[in-house]
Order: C-alpha cells, then sequence, then structure tokens
C-alpha cells in the first residue's frame, strides 16, 4: 500500500476517520488520522469480531448456533473449542518468478536460469483491539525462514505512538524496509545491498509517533532498539545477489550481554502535500552498533575482538499523480554514509572504513496499467577503501491487474573486476490481501 496525493485534502470528521481505521476500513477520511492508522499499522489487518445476531425472522436454534463465541485464548475465560475457525487470521501470499539473463563471465546461483526468487506468506489478525500481530515467512527452492514475526501495539498507547515487538525490517531509509516484491524495480538499489545487506532486520522494539502540521503536512518518527543490525536480501543481481544475510560471513558474533551494547536506530519524516496531486516526502535515518563482539582462533587460543558499525541516511520522494488517468511521475533518491570496522584475523589488526553512495529512480506511468522507469546508482564499498561500483538501467512494469504483474528489465554493472549486462523478465502474482503498512 503506497501514499497517494490527495489523501490528505479528502477531509472528513477525524473521529469517524480513525473509527472506520480501527474496524479494518482501507476507506481514507481526514488525512493524517486515516492514512497512518490505516496504514502505517500494516495493511490489510481484518478485525477477529464473531458474525453478527441474524435476523428475527430464521429459526431460534440456527440463530442460537450463530451467537457470537468467545476465542480459544490464553487465560479461562471465555473458553471455546480449539476447533472454531470464527477467530482466524488473514492468510495470503505472494510468489516471485524470473527469467535471468547475464554476461557476467562467473554468473551467480541466479543467472542464466530461471529462478524462483520468492514465495511470502503472510499470517495478519487482530489479537485483540488493542494489539495486532503480523508474521511473514520466506521460502525459495533451497531455504526456508521468518523473515518478519511481530506485535503492534496500534491501539494501546496514548496519542498516536505505537509500538512494535518481535523481528521486522528496521524504519530506515525509504526502500530498506520494503519486501522485495513490493519494490518499483526488481531488486534493492546496490548501496542499500553493500551498506545494509537489502533489508536493514533485526529483533527488538520500535516506538513510532506522528503528528500533523496543520491540514497539509505531517510528522512521524520513530527510535529502536535491537540486538544486531543484520542484513537479508533475495537479490538477483548485485553485491547481495542470491539469498544473502549480511551475518553469514566474517567472524562468529557473539553479540553483547549488556544494554549499552544493543545497537540502536532511528527515522524522521516530513510528508507534505502540494496541491491535490503531488506529495513530498523527506527523510533521515541513523543506525548504530556500538559493540559488535566475536571470538577468532589466532592459532594460540580463542580471543575475543569488538567491533563498531555506523549509518547515516537522508531521502527525498516526489509523487505527481492524475487520479482519473493514472498517469504520473515518481522520484525517489537516497544517499547514504557508512561507517565500518573491520578486522583481519591474520595480522590481527582492526581497521575502519568510511564510504558514501547513492541512488536515484524515475518512474512514469502511462496510465493505470503501465509504467516505464530508469534508475541507477554509485557506492564506494564497505570494507575496502578506494574500491567504487555503479550501475544504471531500465524497465518496463504490466500491471494485468491488482494481483498479477509483469516486469521486463536490463541493467549495467560496473564493477572493480568486471562489467557485465543482466536481463530479467519478472512475474509476481498475489493471493489474497497482501499487503505491508504505508513505504514512509
Amino acid at each position: 500500500m503506497r501514499f497517494e496525493p490527495g489523501l490528505l485534502l479528502r477531509m472528513t470528521s477525524p473521529a469517524n476517520a480513525f473509527a472506520s481505521a480501527l474496524r479494518g476500513s482501507l476507506v481514507i477520511g481526514w488525512g493524517p488520522a486515516a492514512v497512518v492508522t490505516t496504514l502505517l499499522s500494516g495493511a490489510p489487518l481484518h478485525a477477529q469480531t464473531a458474525p453478527t445476531t441474524p435476523p428475527s425472522n430464521q429459526p431460534a436454534r440456527q440463530q442460537q448456533q450463530q451467537q457470537p463465541t468467545a476465542r480459544r485464548g490464553i487465560g479461562q475465560l471465555g473458553q471455546t473449542t480449539i476447533f472454531d475457525n470464527v477467530f482466524n487470521p488473514a492468510i495470503s501470499l505472494s510468489a516471485d518468478f524470473a527469467a535471468v539473463g547475464s554476461t557476467q563471465r562467473e554468473t551467480t546461483e541466479t543467472a542464466n536460469r530461471f529462478h524462483l526468487r520468492s514465495v511470502e506468506l503472510g499470517v495478519v489478525g487482530r489479537v485483540d483491539p488493542l494489539l495486532s500481530y503480523q508474521l511473514y515467512l520466506h521460502f525459495d527452492e533451497h531455504v526456508a525462514e521468518v523473515e518478519e514475526a511481530f506485535v503492534l501495539a496500534d491501539n494501546w498507547l496514548p496519542d498516536t505512538f505505537q509500538l512494535k515487538a518481535g523481528r521486522f525490517n528496521l524504519d530506515f531509509g525509504k526502500l530498506s524496509p520494503l519486501h522485495d516484491h513490493d519494490l518499483l524495480l526488481l531488486d534493492k538499489p546496490q548501496v542499500l545491498q553493500e551498506y545494509l545487506g537489502g533489508s536493514l532486520r533485526g529483533t527488538g522494539l520500535e516506538l513510532h509517533h506522528w503528528f500533523p502540521l496543520g491540514d497539509y503536512q505531517l510528522v512521524r518518527w520513530s527510535v529502536g532498539a535491537c540486538n544486531s543490525l543484520d542484513g537479508d536480501a533475495h537479490s538477483t543481481f548485485g553485491p547481495a545477489s542470491g539469498h544473502h544475510h549480511e551475518d553469514d560471513e566474517g567472524p562468529t558474533h557473539l553479540g553483547g550481554n549488556e544494554a549499552e551494547n544493543l545497537a540502536v536506530h532511528g527515522r524522521a519524516s516530513l510528508l507534505l502535500e502540494l496541491g491535490t496531486r503531488t506529495t513530498v516526502q523527506l527523510g533521515i535515518s541513523g543506525a548504530w552498533a556500538p559493540e559488535i563482539r566475536f571470538s577468532y582462533d589466532n592459532g594460540s587460543g580463542t580471543r575475543t575482538r569488538s567491533l563498531r558499525r555506523g549509518l547515516l541516511g537522508a531521502d527525498v520522494s516526489i509523487k505527481h499523480l492524475d487520479p482519473g488517468t493514472g498517469q504520473g511521475t515518481t522520484f525517489v533518491a537516497e544517499v547514504l554514509l557508512s561507517r565500518k570496522d573491520t578486522f583481519d584475523t591474520t595480522t590481527e589488526t582492526r581497521s575502519t572504513v568510511e564510504s558514501t553512495g547513492f541512488y536515484a529512480l524515475l518512474e512514469h506511468s502511462l496510465g493505470q496499467r503501465w509504467t516505464l522507469g530508469a534508475s541507477g546508482g554509485k557506492f564506494g564499498h564497505a570494507e575496502t577503501e578506494g574500491l567504487d561500483s555503479w550501475d544504471a538501467g531500465i524497465y518496463s512494469t504490466w500491471h494485468v491487474d491488482e494481483f498479477n504483474r509483469l516486469r521486463l528489465e536490463g541493467r549495467r554493472f560496473d564493477d572493480p573486476d568486471q562489467s557485465y549486462w543482466g536481463f530479467t523478465l519478472q512475474w509476481t502474482i498475489i493471493l489474497g490481501s497482501h499487503g505491508h503498512g504505508i513505504d514512509w
């Protein structure tokens, strides 16, 4: 689900919009309340309510059978059978398939072949009027894993505060939190793969808050703490090609045993409406891991060392859309600064590498179904000073309907060891109502 121009201007009563959002409705009313309450918590969040009482002209026995029933839960109150499916969560699935070609001299496991990139199963539902829960499981040809699993206190805290707890994509930057099938192009930009590992992910807590500035501006901020800054990607090309976890390489991480060793992160963004068709978003993000402890064997015994990891980012998004024709233009750009400690276990020396990178994306919608886009970026390598890589490509997307999408993409890559072309035909389908909330 993406924010579209005009949402902040479709004004009704804030109370009515808020009530509709709590009922799981996707009807957009007053801008700030409706947009954030309905979308930020993740779409869709279907309220777990029992069937309503049938009309009085139905037989009494049938009315008794359809009366609301209590859900079987943790406590002893209101127990019902475990086979009662009245309160089942919403279940959905997205599948991503690609035909991949490349001129690489040494191709990766995903190039020059058919590639089942991802099958994602979503299980989403309301725990009670105060909480919702979201679970996303990833499957491909080789791996099954938990992509995200978190509880969201979306109607428990005062004002517009929300609290997320579990394992999730951290609120950092514009594209990092998005699942790959929600991207405007095939893969996460290369600079995100190099610095974040694709999506920056962690297990911990994240606090969100938003507030309006008049009728046409909205501010949101978040802060969080997690065990570590993990990276996860399902990229076809780039530094994280294949199913990649950033912590799969290098020394074994032990983590910290004290609170000050936790990784922290935060983001602030400003959303503005410029007329009824144009929205602008400005954002800044930061993440810091003060102590990443690991052990290694130097031949005479096991030793422990500590490294630090820092990330800063700034992003801008501009979207102009004509709701009537579907024509419009989207521009997204982000700049990142990486500061990373590395340790050579052979010489037992630690060094710090500072590097910067960026990406930019421009997409034009020809109508409700077709889009044309171009993107590119450049970055300095996160662990080696003096090495740069860049890429540039074009793509076209055909939205056959809401649940069926085809995309053709060609891209040029320039790395220190080789330059090559990559071509993909991507086919994405969705079963059920599958979404991950507003991408801001």
